[in-house]
C-alpha cells in the first residue's frame, strides 16, 4: 500500500508540473474577417477560395455536449479540374465528458476523466492541452464535382467517428434537402463522422449552425502553428482534414 501511495504521489505531482507548465493564454481561433493575404488553402495555387467559401457547410449535433462551437470553420483545397477536394477543421472551446451520454449520467467516470484529461483537477490545463493542444478540433474531407451547369455538388465525405476510426459518409446522409453539407456530432468528443445528418438536421432544426462566405476561413501557417495541427504530410489533429490526396469513397446509404 505505500509503494502504491508513492506511486500516486509522484504521478499527481508529475501531472501537476506539466499542468503548470501548460497555464497561460490560449491563441485564439479565428473570426469571421476578411481574406488573409498569407494562407495554406490551396495545394496548388489556383486561386479558387471563392468557390469554397460559396459552398455552405453546416455542423450539427444530434445532443447536447460541453464545448463552444467556434464561429469560423477552416478550410484547404485542393482542385483538379472539375473535382474540387476540401479539408475542413471545425473548433470547439473545450473537449469534456459532460453531456447526453453515458458518462455523465454514471457521473464518477465523467468526473475522472474532466479532472484529469480535460481540466487537470479542474483549474489547470489537463492531459488533452498537453497531448494535444489548445481547444478541440475535427476535422472531415468533402468532396465536390462540378456539373455542366457549372454548380459544385458534394459527391462525398469521410470524417472520424467517435472511436477516431476514419470513414466514410454517403451522401443520403450529409447533404441536406437544400443541397447543404451537413457534418454531425454525436459523441461529447465532437468527431464529425455520426451518420443520419440530413435526417437529423430535417427532425431538429434549431440544432444545426451553418457557416460560408466569410465564417468560412482558409488555414494559416500561424494557425496551424498555434494550435499544433501539423500539415498534410505530418497530420496531428483533424487528420481527415489534411488527406486531400487520399482517393474519394463514394457509398450509398445502404453499403453502410
Amino acid at each position: 500500500m505505500t509503494t502504491l501511495l508513492r506511486r500516486l504521489v509522484a504521478l499527481f505531482i508529475c501531472s501537476f508540473a506539466v499542468s503548470c507548465l501548460s497555464v497561460g493564454g490560449a491563441p485564439l481561433w479565428p473570426t469571421p474577417a476578411p481574406p488573409r493575404s498569407v494562407v495554406l488553402a490551396s495545394a496548388n495555387g489556383t486561386g479558387d477560395d471563392e468557390i469554397v467559401r460559396g459552398l455552405p457547410l453546416c455542423v450539427a449535433a444530434r445532443s447536447w455536449s460541453a464545448g463552444e462551437l467556434g464561429r469560423s470553420v477552416l478550410y484547404h483545397y485542393r482542385r483538379e479540374g472539375r473535382t474540387l477536394r476540401v479539408g475542413y477543421f471545425v473548433y470547439w472551446t473545450t473537449e469534456r465528458p459532460w453531456g447526453d451520454n453515458a458518462l455523465s449520467y454514471t457521473v464518477v467516470p465523467a468526473l475522472l476523466i474532466d479532472a484529469f484529461y480535460s481540466h487537470f483537477f479542474f483549474l489547470f490545463p489537463g492531459a488533452q492541452r498537453i497531448v494535444h493542444g489548445p481547444g478541440d478540433i475535427e476535422g472531415a474531407r468533402v468532396v465536390y464535382e462540378q456539373g455542366d451547369d457549372g454548380r459544385w455538388t458534394p459527391v462525398s465525405a469521410v470524417a472520424d467517428d467517435g472511436l477516431h476510426h476514419e470513414g466514410p459518409l454517403a451522401p443520403e446522409d450529409f447533404v441536406d434537402a437544400e443541397g447543404r453539407v451537413v457534418l454531425m456530432t454525436d459523441v461529447w468528443s465532437h468527431q464529425l463522422g455520426a451518420r443520419g445528418a440530413r435526417a437529423s438536421v430535417e427532425r431538429h432544426k434549431g440544432k444545426v449552425v451553418c457557416f460560408g462566405g466569410d465564417s468560412l476561413e482558409p488555414m494559416t501557417a500561424e494557425v496551424a502553428q498555434n494550435f499544433r495541427l501539423g500539415s498534410q504530410s505530418d497530420p496531428r489533429r483533424a487528420p481527415p482534414a489534411w488527406k486531400l490526396g487520399a482517393p474519394p469513397v463514394r457509398v450509398a446509404a445502404g453499403d453502410l
